[in-house]
């Protein structure tokens, strides 16, 4: 939702989605307790008071981890995550050899972990542009990956930055009209230049029988600004799912309807000034193939300048090696370092919040930034801002001091969710993944000092991945990942 102020729109009001209970509690919490209370007065009353004392011995502990927590997780959540962590380690399931001489079938270079089964295939769509798609067939899941060109705010009016905000907004919105739209992912990815690209482009529009002056000034003049500027490369990921069996089980029936949407797509992205063209299956290997391993990008670079192009299969876009660690990502002699968002700002912001963040920083060359964007359906988002209100009423009468007044502030946003609601606005889920990738003897501590004040000047609350550094990376990378689709923690133990 936004407000007016003098320099343009605010934007504020966001609720974190939980089932409140009493005394700050989730509503799941509250009940467990509620019974070991009932548990501890019943047994007192039939087995006196040895009995009694050692339920409530028993109550204490089983209600410990659910009630304390840390960074967002209970207790429960916590171990069980440290659980599989020693699991995955001890069975060695965080190390990852491919290529010619590992035991890989064909010596291929296969993606590993949450993308190891998908498949990439190649449609086109109605206006006659190729597009790659991305099969995932664990979760019936499908990928398109658009390039993007954001318009920018340079020297534009306020009030047609306002304008492209809300139509961004009605495109959200218009995503969760149908079910079968799972996500929207904009990744802002930056890495460095090379100048491979510029000179290619000045070669090929360079006539060879110009004077060799002329020939040598633009040479020159494209080596230059290459040599001095870094690539941001913007795209946007649009994940299906499958919702007949057709679709399920044959990856043709699907690319047929996503070719049907496209345009239409595309078109609508325009509106709210981003121009985006579909990728076809060698730009999305290529960007893949660049992210696992950036010592490739110079040579990947060059090959996308020749007819040939670059030759490379879905089954060559992963690593040669990986090992996931407690809190980085190695592969191919770089390390990679990601970060979520743990709270989206607690006040008003405006639309150029995520500025300094998604800027170019000389200090880290490769990074991406992912926003994820899951639209609910229209049906579900009238059943959740309900459940909001009356979750933030419960927790206002729960509450005493400063959470009372933080619980009523809450009220109010999603009163006001549930106004916007009705008038036909959209409801969607967002969250935020900072890949940074360096060479393996980079100053890690250096890059997450960076990366927490950028993010205080985003207003933005952000932890490590610790535990999951692979899912997280694979999950900014725009080809979808979805982390929430891939939990394998139970609901229930949620603090």
């Amino acid at each position: 939702m936004s407000t007016t102020n003098e320099n343009g729109l605010l934007y504020t009001g966001w609720t974190k989605p939980r089932n409140s209970g009493l005394f700050g509690l989730t509503w799941g919490t509250t009940i467990v307790c509620f019974v070991l209370v009932i548990a501890v007065m019943v047994a007192m009353l039939a087995g006196g008071f040895k009995v009694g004392l050692t339920v409530l011995a028993v109550s204490v502990v089983v209600a410990a981890p659910l009630v304390w927590g840390r960074d967002g997780r209970s207790g429960y959540e916590m171990t069980v995550l440290r659980m599989q962590w020693l699991r995955t380690r001890r069975r060695r399931e965080n190390i990852y050899r491919g290529g010619l001489f590992s035991e890989m079938p064909g010596g291929k270079a296969l993606l590993p972990g949450v993308v190891a089964d998908t498949k990439l295939y190649e449609g086109e769509d109605a206006a006659g542009y190729r597009f790659g798609m991305i099969h995932m067939p664990k979760l019936d899941l499908y990928t398109v990956v658009l390039k993007a060109w954001p318009q920018g705010d340079e020297a534009v009016d306020q009030s047609m930055i306002n304008e492209w905000v809300g139509e961004w907004g009605v495109v959200l919105a218009s995503m969760g009209q149908t079910s079968d739209v799972v996500s929207v992912v904009p990744v802002i990815d930056c890495v460095p230049e090379t100048g491979n690209r510029l000179l290619a482009e000045v070669i090929r529009q360079t006539e060879p029988d110009a004077p060799q002056l002329a020939q040598d000034s633009n040479y020159e003049a494209a080596e230059l600004f290459a040599t001095e500027q870094a690539q941001l490369l913007p795209r946007l990921a649009v994940t299906f799912r499958a919702t007949t069996d057709a679709r399920k089980k044959d990856p043709s029936e699907q690319a047929v309807e996503i070719g049907r949407r496209l345009p239409g797509l595309c078109a609508a992205m325009r509106s709210a000034g981003v121009g985006v063209r579909p990728m076809a299956a060698s730009d999305v290997i290529s960007f893949v193939r660049r992210s696992t391993d950036p010592a490739s990008q110079e040579d990947i670079e060059r090959a996308d300048a020749t007819v040939e192009g670059h030759g490379l299969d879905w089954s060559d876009a992963g690593p040669i090696s990986h090992e996931e660690r407690f809190d980085q990502y190695i592969h191919d002699g770089a390390r990679s370092v990601t970060w979520e968002m743990e709270m989206a700002p607690t006040g008003a912001v405006d639309e150029g919040v995520l500025r300094r963040i998604l800027a170019p920083n000389p200090d880290i060359p490769r990074k991406r930034v992912a926003i994820v964007y899951r639209p609910h359906t229209a049906a579900d988002a009238v059943k959740i801002v309900d459940n909001d209100y009356k979750n933030a009423l419960i927790a206002e009468q729960g509450g005493k001091g400063i959470g009372s007044v933080t619980a009523t502030l809450k009220v109010e946003a999603t009163a006001r969710a549930r106004e916007e609601q009705a008038r036909g606005h959209g409801l969607v889920r967002f969250g935020i993944l900072i890949t940074i990738t360096e060479p393996l003897d980079g100053d890690i501590p250096a890059i997450d000092a960076i990366i927490k004040d950028l993010s205080v000047q985003a207003r933005l609350k952000v932890r490590r991945a610790f535990r999951y550094q692979a899912a997280g990376f694979y999950g900014s990378l725009g080809i979808g990942v979805i982390l929430p689709e891939h939990a394998s923690m139970p609901s229930a133990m949620a603090g």
